[in-house]
């Protein structure tokens, strides 16, 4: 199984994709492969802090962990 993305590296993606699309010199095919990237890993990172929310809130609620 390959190693998950920390969520810094997912959001460095994100800010280059999104770099790259302002710059406006892509040509139409690789703007719209920036774009997928981009938003594979904005779905990434939210999937991620979805999880450490989750997390959290089970810290918060178990009296045992704190």
């Amino acid at each position: 199984m390959a190693k998950q993305a920390s969520i810094e590296d997912l959001l460095k993606q994100v800010e280059e994709a999104v770099a790259a699309l302002e710059g406006g010199e892509l040509p139409l095919e690789e703007a719209l492969a920036r774009y997928e990237a981009g938003l594979k890993a904005v779905r990434g990172a939210k999937t991620q802090l979805d999880r450490y929310a989750a997390r959290l809130e089970e810290l918060k609620a178990d009296p045992a962990d704190g």
